[in-house]
């Protein structure tokens, strides 16, 4: 059996190279996106990192898959982006404390990464996330249940944040969940 790495180098080996677009929930968030110090977490290509890097942010960009980061580097070096990269199993490297001014999440979900992800916000932080659900399973019946957000939502995690936008159910399939919320202190 492959491993994760495994599995997302050969799935990127055989896209095409270009950066894909920003996520359309932080194109619509975008102005609340101001300047500081960003996490990009399972950035894959790192259209999102890019993004948020042109927004003035300096983008810690994260990623299992070296040929994934490896795209991206090069536009980072051609363009002079403020982002590093690093090719890390999320599960098991853990996160600075207080760190980050704006965390992202697209497409990535792991219970266990929630109270690193809350820590890693500094206070007043901003939190934009989407994912799949358990909703998922009826397009994917195959897909690993601890990868899809339960029944609730996202927002159920962070119970102590402001809520901007909390959807359980979004998208053609009613299968991705959204959430942007602010850290308090």
């Amino acid at each position: 059996m492959k491993s994760d790495r495994e599995k997302w180098n050969s799935r990127y080996s055989t896209e095409s190279g270009d950066t894909p677009y920003p996520d359309q929930l932080l194109l619509e968030w975008s102005e609340i996106l101001t300047s500081g110090r960003a996490l990009d977490l399972a950035c894959g290509r790192g259209a999102n990192s890019i993004f948020v890097a042109q927004r003035g942010y300096w983008v810690d960009a994260l990623d299992i898959s070296f040929v994934a980061l490896r795209s991206l580097m090069i536009r980072v070096r051609g363009e002079g982006l403020p982002i590093g990269c690093a090719a890390v199993g999320l599960d098991q490297n853990p996160l600075p404390a207080n760190f980050y001014d704006l965390i992202t999440v697209f497409y990535f979900f792991a219970s266990n990464l929630i109270a690193p992800i809350k820590s890693a916000l500094k206070r007043n932080g901003i939190l934009i996330y989407a994912t799949y659900n358990y909703n998922h399973l009826t397009l994917r019946p195959d897909f690993c249940n601890e990868y899809l957000v339960p029944p609730g939502g996202l927002g159920q995690f962070f119970p102590d944040f402001k809520i901007f936008l909390d959807m359980e159910h979004t998208g053609p399939h009613n299968n991705i969940s959204r959430y942007v919320g602010k850290k308090h202190g």
